[in-house]
């Protein structure tokens, strides 16, 4: 695996370790009921960054490999 891959499976480790206490932080935030929105925004930022360049090594392996994969998610 390149030091690109681990690097990225790192990061992806690190969202799966701290996700659980960002949940309970936005919980601990709420006013009234209401989640933060500025919360919400930061850790949709992450996720979404993170989630991008998932996808863009995984377009980067299937134009190495010559054809793209279907993805099966179960």
């Amino acid at each position: 695996m390149i030091r690109r891959d681990r690097e990225l499976l790192a990061r992806l480790s690190a969202v799966n370790t701290h996700l659980g206490e960002a949940v309970v932080e936005l919980l601990h935030r709420q006013d009234g009921g209401q989640l933060p929105a500025d919360g919400l925004r930061l850790l949709g930022k992450h996720l979404q960054e993170l989630t991008t360049d998932l996808i863009a090594r995984a377009d980067e392996l299937d134009a190495i490999e010559g054809e793209p994969h279907v993805p099966r998610l179960h």
